[in-house]
Formats: structure tokens, sequence, C-alpha cells
């Protein structure tokens, strides 16, 4: 590719606000993960299919029933809110990466802690994490993997089953 190509190229994604960052995919093993977040803060790292992307900046809106705790626009990590650390309830993260969105409801408050966060979507075949009986006829699967320190982690995850995938609206659908 020449070099003007590329710059272009390059121009056109940084624009797009997504870029390929081979970097950036979730490790096969914990081990195998970067230095951990700072205290009080989650990194966020992105995937669709099986390249990874980055965003310039992400939109994150986390609420917790009508209350919002948390809004803005980050580059890869996010401060944990105060009201986080009296927080027992359930929680509702939409994120924007791009042109991509994720909406995951129910999510356990733990995902508020010192953590990584890995956020995608995947498709057939699926990450390791995904081939289980339940996904074998998903069209796609939303996840939201977190990853907290000196903790358990756990998978939020939103799919498409083969037979709804056209049905308006329905489960394959974002409103």
């Amino acid at each position: 590719m020449s070099t003007m190509r590329f710059k272009s190229a390059m121009a056109i994604a940084v624009v797009a606000g997504v870029l390929p960052a081979v970097s950036q995919q979730r490790p096969s093993s914990p081990d195998q993960y970067p230095p951990n977040p700072p205290a009080n803060h989650v990194e966020v790292r992105f995937a669709i299919g099986k390249e990874a992307v980055t965003c310039k900046r992400f939109r994150l809106t986390v609420k917790v029933g009508e209350q919002t705790i948390l809004a803005g626009s980050f580059a890869s990590g996010f401060s944990i809110p105060s009201a986080a650390s009296t927080n027992n309830d359930m929680l509702d993260v939409e994120i924007n990466c791009g042109k991509h969105k994720w909406h995951f409801s129910d999510v356990g408050p733990r995902a508020l802690r010192q953590a990584w966060w890995w956020v995608g979507t995947d498709y057939p075949p699926f990450q390791e994490t995904f081939q289980t009986e339940r996904f074998k006829d998903a069209v796609w699967i939303k996840y939201l993997i977190v990853d907290p320190i000196n903790d358990e982690g756990f998978d939020v995850y939103k799919f498409c089953p083969t037979e709804l995938k056209d049905q308006k609206p329905g489960p394959c659908f974002d409103q």
C-alpha cells in the first residue's frame, strides 16, 4: 500500500473513531493480561468477531434503576463512581464504541470494582468462552466480560438465536 493511501486509510479510521488493535483482545489467560488498572479504575477493551477494536473515545452510561451513576466519554477506561461503593443493586450498562453499541441489563454491582471489561460482539465460530450448547445456534453474541482484580469474574451477554434472527421486534434487534 502506498504511503499516501495508508495515511488516508488511517485518517478515515481516526475520524470513524475505531482502529483495529491486536493488543486489545482479551488474553486467553489472566496471566497474560496487561498490568492491573489503577485502584478505583476499570479498563475497557473491545472486539468485534475475532478482531479487536480501539475507540478513540467510547461513551458509557451506568444506571441503577432510573438513577444515572456514571455517564461520559472515555479514552480507555473510567474511574469508579463513589455511588458504586454503597450500591448492591443490579446495573444497567450502555456502551458505544464508534458505530457499535451494547446494552446490558442486570449487570452485577461487582462490575464497578477495579477490573478489566472485555466488551464485544462475537460470531460463529465463537471464542472458547462461548462454545457451549446454549449458543450452538446463535447468530451472534453481544458480551460484557467482567474481570475484577482479586475477585471472581462473570459474563453478561445477549444473543440472537437463529430462528429469531429476522423477527422484528425481537431479541435480535436493539431498541
